[in-house]
């Protein structure tokens, strides 16, 4: 038997797939700040808090005029229970996330508050701005 001259070695090139993942993180990098929902203008007030994840929040946004919004839906407080309720029904880990103006009187973010809850949300945050962000009055 005759030995061949010739051997064939099979290597992956990972450089490419490298460069490839490299182009996607940039691009998410700067198309993240846009992906926000600032529709509505809400002076949110100023706590210090831990990060949530948000894969399964449903934003309600309680304006200063006081229009309640969820996501881009405008409804009134006495349909937040019903509205709300199919959209917690089958979600264990979702999260009613109020954005309420705080300038508005505690009692009607309260009596948001309750019918959200009302609604069978299995959690309810209010959210707000980080400390460091605060702006000046």
């Amino acid at each position: 038997m005759k030995k061949s001259a010739f051997q064939l070695e099979s290597r992956t090139t990972v450089v490419p797939i490298i460069n490839v993942s490299l182009v996607v993180v940039l691009t998410l990098m700067v198309i993240a700040p846009f992906l926000s929902n600032e529709e509505h203008d809400v002076d949110l007030p100023a706590a210090r808090a831990g990060q949530v994840d948000d894969t399964d929040n449903v934003e309600i946004t309680f304006t200063i005029d006081r229009e309640i919004f969820v996501g881009e839906d405008r409804i009134g407080l006495a349909d937040v229970a019903h509205y709300l309720g199919g959209m917690f029904e089958g979600s264990p880990h979702a999260v009613a996330v109020l954005k309420a103006d705080r300038n508005l009187p505690y009692g009607e973010v309260e009596q948001l508050i309750a019918a959200i809850e009302a609604s069978a949300a299995p959690r309810v945050a209010l959210a707000t701005r980080e400390h460091d962000e605060e702006a000046p009055q």
